[in-house]
């Protein structure tokens, strides 16, 4: 397989399973919804610079969630 189709199917697996909203993402990476949409679909194929971009979104997605889930696990069985 070469590079373009392992990075394009890399992204598309990353939109059909991560645990993001995909609009969010799309702010989050400063790409399009309508973009992502069509990457999922495998419909275009993502240049390299939207693969940074779609990195950096993803990033930024992670240390919400990570931050939601400290903010979370205060309520848990072990803390008051």
């Amino acid at each position: 397989m070469d590079d373009g189709l392992a990075i394009t199917d890399t992204v598309r697996k990353a939109l059909r399973e991560g645990p993001f909203a995909m609009r969010q993402l799309a702010a989050d990476s400063g790409l399009s919804y309508d973009v992502l949409r069509s990457w999922r679909s495998g419909r275009r194929r993502p240049n390299p610079e939207s693969v940074r971009k779609l990195a950096e979104g993803l990033s930024r997605r992670s240390e919400t969630l990570r931050e939601l889930a400290r903010e979370l696990r205060q309520y848990g069985p072990n803390n008051p």
